[in-house]
């Protein structure tokens, strides 16, 4: 996990304190956790807006998330950027939304049945800078 007091490092930290808890299908937000937990747009939303004490505020569906930011090539990936892997599109847009951790890894809330996690970022997706 990033150590340096970047937004990004922020968002890292802050998706962070919530591994393990469970994925709830339209959980979470800016606020943090609701339902008990966090769906993967829920997280991402929540970890930015807590980096930026508010100023960023994303939209709160992974469909309008790839909207937010600037895409940058996967070889500039850095902590805090949006990741929509390359497998999750469906023809309304990506289904699934991850945060870059750094070190090769990214924190997601995958499924149903699952909890936040740290996983192996994926070998191709779509990278979105919003910090």
């Amino acid at each position: 996990m990033p150590s340096n007091g970047t937004a990004g490092g922020q968002a890292v930290r802050a998706a962070s304190s919530w591994l393990g808890s469970p994925y709830v299908w339209g959980g979470g937000g800016v606020h943090g956790p609701s339902g008990g937990g966090f769906d993967c747009s829920g997280l991402t939303q929540y970890a930015v807006a807590r980096a930026t004490d508010g100023r960023v505020v994303l939209p709160r569906t992974t469909y309008d998330q790839i909207h937010s930011g600037v895409r940058v090539p996967m070889q500039d990936v850095r902590p805090g950027d949006l990741v929509f892997p390359a497998g999750s599109f469906s023809a309304r847009g990506p289904e699934h939304v991850q945060l870059a951790a750094g070190h090769g890894m990214v924190i997601e809330a995958p499924h149903s049945g699952a909890s936040v996690r740290w996983t192996p970022m994926p070998s191709k997706a779509v990278v979105v800078r919003v910090l």
